[in-house]
């Protein structure tokens, strides 16, 4: 995928690649916390996560610092083909080293549940069509009314269809359990939010502040690196008192680092812009190992897969969901600025620190959802007693 994209000779093209590059990515991201819950006993899940996330989280600060480096030195095109080879190395490193010698391999082919997979993507297709397209298109004309009668239609259709499939691909019934639902319900949130974050800062300081790349990409390196420094701490901490007030208390400073993001004026200097993107990693780095720990210690015994899975469908619903979020609210936002005679550089960044508002509220939400979640009690009777200590 990123090849194709790198060497792609036009736009329908380079749709196509990126749609095999998310492809792959959902391969990769939505068995890679099942990996790691097997491979550890429930009273290190929480640590072991961590681990896996500082990885994740050190590419993250890796990232933009060497996409800025290959704009300034080359063309959008070698943003994708620098990624090649690390995509083989790391193929590479997986055929040497992934095993799973406890599992035989099965002889049959389970069956896909072809029907329910079509509803599903149809019904997220039309809600991101109608958050990205609605803001140009107009809220109340026919082609928004249209998709999102059509994305809740969806919706109702893929719950009626798994509820009597004969191989659902979501077992609902998993949801029935308190931690688990608002586990997930929290992740889509949390990364919505962050999400939003990520298109809106780049935006804010380059387009809106005038900074070059160079210096956007150092001046967002701080969100990643305070990720890398408390992802494994706060799975440590969550293997000895539970998820709960970590992932609220990391939501609450994320939705404090988006208000003071949103008050600074349009002249703020490094000094003013560090401080709330230190502290929306640190509260980021707080919640994604509790969490996904939670989320994976609820699961049932078998449905480890399942759960890890659906924990990679929250994560990119709510980056989708945050990407066109931002783009909603800047797009809506920004007009009613200029109506009140600003000019455009101070309207434009006007709409951005709104967005960054609405990424507040809703990082708020997420710390609500995490304290209503439940208790280790309410967890599946199939959980092992160690698991059921470890996830609160």
């Amino acid at each position: 995928g990123a090849l194709t994209s790198g060497l792609s000779p036009g736009f329908g093209w380079l749709i196509a690649s990126r749609a095999v590059q998310g492809l792959g990515g959902a391969m990769m991201f939505s068995v890679a916390a099942a990996i790691v819950t097997r491979a550890f006993p429930a009273s290190e899940r929480g640590l072991a996560l961590g681990i896996n996330a500082v990885f994740i989280y050190a590419g993250l600060t890796v990232g933009p610092l060497v996409g800025a480096l290959v704009l300034l030195t080359s063309s959008w095109r070698g943003l994708f083909l620098v990624s090649v080879p690390l995509g083989i190395a790391g193929v590479l490193l997986a055929l040497l080293f992934l095993r799973d010698p406890d599992v035989p391999l099965r002889r049959d082919r389970p069956q896909f549940d072809l029907v329910g997979a079509l509803l599903g993507s149809l019904a997220l297709l039309c809600l991101l069509l109608v958050l990205s397209q609605g803001p140009t298109w107009g809220l109340q004309s026919p082609a928004t009314i249209a998709l999102m009668i059509a994305s809740l239609a969806l919706a109702f259709g893929f719950q009626r269809w798994e509820r009597r499939a004969p191989a659902p691909m979501v077992d609902l019934s998993m949801f029935a359990d308190r931690l688990f639902s608002a586990a997930l319900a929290s992740s889509v949130l949390a990364y919505l939010a962050i999400f939003m974050l990520n298109l809106l800062v780049p935006f804010y300081l380059i387009h809106g502040l005038g900074f070059d790349y160079l210096h956007a990409g150092i001046l967002l390196t701080p969100v990643p690196i305070a990720m890398v420094i408390f992802a494994p701490i706060s799975g440590w901490l969550s293997d000895r008192i539970g998820s709960r007030l970590l992932t609220a208390g990391g939501m609450l400073m994320v939705a404090t680092s988006f208000y003071w993001l949103s008050r600074l004026g349009i002249h703020p200097s490094y000094l003013d812009l560090v401080p709330p993107l230190l502290i929306n990693g640190v509260g980021t780095g707080l919640f994604t190992s509790p969490n996904n720990s939670a989320v994976m210690g609820a699961a049932r015994a078998g449905r480890v897969g399942t759960a890890a899975g659906l924990l990679a469908t929250s994560r990119s619903l709510g980056m989708a969901l945050g990407t066109a979020t931002a783009a909603a609210v800047t797009a809506l936002r920004l007009p009613v600025h200029l109506a009140d005679h600003l000019t455009p550089a101070v309207a434009a960044l006007a709409s951005y620190q709104d967005g960054f508002l609405v990424a507040g509220i809703v990082a708020l939400l997420a710390a609500m959802t995490s304290m209503v979640r439940g208790s280790a009690r309410s967890v599946a009777s199939g959980a092992r007693p160690a698991e059921q200590q470890a996830i609160g």
